[in-house]
């Protein structure tokens, strides 16, 4: 971290990438309990909607803060975006939990500069 103002907005982003990633294993694993074919194809286009949501939000995220490490958890949301359209649930899980790992390594990364400051 090289300034305050980074690790706040870093630490910020990360919890909101972590929340959004633990949120969506809840949803996929939903997403696989569906039986119609009507709600799954449904079910589906929603969760897809909802990474790439998450998505826009940690590209917003890496304008705002500029560190390299969300370029990992972008191509981990791309990787479970793909993974999704495949069908592929428990790779995306797996997937899912490595992007869990990066969001939490990042926040740990800012909060201890943050505990550092006295900050938190």
């Amino acid at each position: 971290m090289t300034s305050t103002r980074e690790a706040i907005f870093d630490f910020q982003y990360s919890e909101k990438m972590k929340s959004g990633l633990i949120i969506g294993t809840n949803l996929i694993e939903l997403l696989a309990s569906l039986r119609d074919e009507g709600e799954y194809l449904g079910g589906r286009k929603v969760l897809i909607g909802y990474l790439e949501a998450l998505l826009r939000e940690l590209r917003i995220a890496q304008n705002v803060v500029g560190l390299d490490h969300y370029i990992e958890l972008e191509r981990k949301l791309l990787e479970i975006i793909g993974r999704i359209h495949l069908s592929q649930y428990e790779e995306a899980q797996r997937s899912f939990s490595e992007g869990i790992s990066l969001a939490t390594t990042s926040c740990q990364s800012s909060m201890n500069f943050l505990l550092e400051k006295k900050l938190i």
